[in-house]
């Protein structure tokens, strides 16, 4: 694994060295510009949830990633700017903290010197069902499985000059002295996080996707695959192919062995794997590649420290491999050849349209963008239906 020279290597060695830089196209604030955000603070959002992000700045204070400091402390550090958080629900999960850098135009005014192009996400998902697709069934059923990362963009440090350019005002209650909180690692919502981590997460895929086309050998498994391997579903449970698995178009190429692929999604690494043995090679595979890239824990780590690779999600299952699992939002069937919405996301989707009754002739911007938002994300179980959301595109043009 360690003799395949990555493209992209030189860049992590300089992040790693000296953390991202921030650079602006527009001159430092000035003190009168800083005061005004002080003084407008969070965005209401984070009242509701204020013993939340105190607990929550607790633990990233301990892990090294954010500080928060009195802003008499740190109104005079060079190239402070301020932007207002604020906090985000999510379902089954706890609330997200995100920092609103377009309030201020920080993102904006925010160079582009990240690798733009180190974002291939968007496209995922056909990957995956294309690999599903072009597997030869002769060689059995397609796996799937996942690897999430624990704590995403905080693994990637900013340049310490550059962290108060990143500076957020911290909800505080009515008469406290304001606080500033100034991260020290990629921040949720600044414009070149998702480039900057995608630059890592891209690289450990395809480092691991060229170790398993070229068969490199793996002398050790990694430490959490015996326990990955554990939640794997039984074979024997699998329904065979040939009573379920669609006819197979003759155009598409005949495999002569066991097909295997690993994409990723922002953090969310998937696999795709036949064969019994093989499955557990790629997913050491993966493993042992976001170690190379994120290094794992050492017996000289703080106690707050995490692996890598997120434990919480390992022990749910989402390492194991399955034919059916939930794969960025879609239940796949890989026996049947089948994709379906979550019952959630039907639920949500149905609450949505109810929320627009035939009779109203006007709804808001922001509820139009959701709705859009949410069919053109369900367009590729609708097969036809990419292209038809003209005239719901062109109502945001009026």
């Amino acid at each position: 694994l360690l003799d395949f020279q990555h493209p992209a290597r030189r860049l992590l060695q300089h992040y790693k060295r000296r953390g991202a830089p921030v650079k602006f196209s527009s001159a430092p604030w000035s003190k009168s510009r800083v005061q005004q955000a002080v003084d407008r603070g969070a965005h209401r959002s984070c009242q509701e949830y204020l013993s939340f992000l105190q607990e929550e700045f607790i633990d990233m204070i301990r892990k090294d990633q954010w500080v928060i400091l009195p802003y008499s402390m740190v109104q005079n550090l060079p190239g402070l700017r301020l932007s207002p958080p604020g906090c985000v629900p999510q379902r089954d999960r706890r609330p997200r903290w995100i920092c609103d850098y377009s309030f201020y135009d920080v993102n904006q005014e925010t160079l582009p010197i990240a690798a733009i192009e180190s974002m291939q996400f968007g496209h995922a998902l056909d990957r995956i069902l294309r690999h599903i697709l072009i597997s030869n069934p002769d060689h059995g059923p397609v796996y799937l499985m996942k690897v999430d990362l624990a704590d995403g963009f905080y693994r990637i440090g900013l340049s310490p000059d550059d962290v108060p350019k990143l500076g957020v005002v911290f909800p505080t209650l009515p008469g406290e002295d304001p606080l500033i909180a100034l991260p020290l690692v990629l921040p949720m919502g600044w414009k070149n996080s998702p480039p900057i981590f995608s630059t890592a997460t891209e690289t450990i895929a395809d480092l691991a996707n060229h170790a398993v086309r070229e068969r490199h050998h793996v002398p050790t498994p990694h430490p959490l695959s015996t326990l990955a391997a554990a939640q794997d579903v039984n074979p024997s449970q699998v329904p065979s192919l040939t009573s379920n698995y669609p006819s197979r178009d003759p155009s598409l190429p005949v495999l002569r062995r066991h097909h295997s692929s690993i994409d990723v999604f922002v953090d969310d690494f998937i696999g795709i794997a036949q064969g019994y043995s093989h499955r557990h090679y790629v997913r050491n595979v993966l493993m042992k590649c976001i170690d190379l890239v994120f290094r794992p824990l050492s017996p000289s780590d703080k106690q707050s420290r995490r692996e890598p690779i997120s434990i919480k999600k390992l022990l749910k299952g989402d390492c194991s491999w399955a034919t059916q699992k939930i794969i960025l939002g879609w239940l796949i069937n890989t026996v049947t050849g089948t994709i379906h919405l979550p019952a959630h996301r039907v639920e949500r989707l149905a609450e949505l349209l109810a929320s627009i009754p035939p009779t109203q002739k006007r709804t808001s911007i922001k509820k139009w963008h959701r709705v859009l938002g949410e069919l053109r994300s369900m367009s590729l179980a609708l097969p036809g239906s990419r292209h038809l959301f003209s005239h719901m595109q062109h109502a945001l043009l009026n």
